[in-house]
């Protein structure tokens, strides 16, 4: 049974009440989709160097086996932290900690439910040479220490992807996430899309 811990609090923290975009701005929520997952992500900032995220994402396909179907709800919070050079090229990293609940099946019987608390690193660089564009490239790793190993939890995944800002408060984005263990590189499951909220 998925337990809501105290990390559930933390996005509450971090939508402020006036919106307002800025060059790589760090006050922000977004709505993301690809095949069969859901994320909610939020950044707040906290200083000029650091800034709190949190998120939500629930995924209905996980199984590394045609014989296995796996679905999650994730929910956790993190500590990030960047560095600008210049005005266009942004630099970033940091860690997470995530819990979820795992329902699984195999060859159609249900498997028993997990639950894991986990860590996660990320690290990413930011491009922009225009305030209505913005480039984005990253790399992440979990460790979920799952009972059984899983797409996305326990693998090193690669989003490229980039953002159009209808206006100084909200952005459309389009991304591509490759998972390491995937067997093909190139799938239209992999393409995702974003819509975001920028505040003050």
């Amino acid at each position: 049974m998925f337990k809501v811990s105290t990390l559930a609090s933390i996005p509450l923290l971090i939508v402020a009440p006036t919106l307002m975009a800025e060059p790589f701005g760090h006050n922000n929520a977004q709505l993301s989709y690809r095949a069969e997952h859901w994320a909610l992500n939020v950044e707040r900032a906290i200083t000029e160097d650091f800034y709190i995220t949190g998120f939500y994402h629930h995924t209905d396909d996980i199984a590394l086996g045609s014989d296995v179907k796996a679905k999650a709800k994730i929910i956790g919070a993190g500590l990030m932290t960047s560095t600008n050079i210049g005005h266009m090229t942004e630099f970033y990293a940091g860690a997470n900690l995530a819990q979820s609940s795992i329902s699984s099946w195999e060859n159609g019987v249900r498997r028993e439910d997990e639950a894991n608390f986990y860590p996660s690193i990320i690290a990413g660089i930011k491009l922009s040479s225009s305030p209505d564009f913005e480039a984005d490239f990253n790399v992440n790793h979990g460790f979920s220490n799952s009972k059984y190993t899983y797409d996305y939890l326990d693998s090193t995944s690669f989003t490229f992807g980039g953002k159009y800002f209808i206006d100084q408060s909200m952005a459309l984005g389009l991304s591509y996430v490759w998972i390491k263990e995937q067997d093909e590189v190139i799938s239209w499951d992999n393409i995702g899309l974003s819509f975001s909220l920028y505040f003050e």
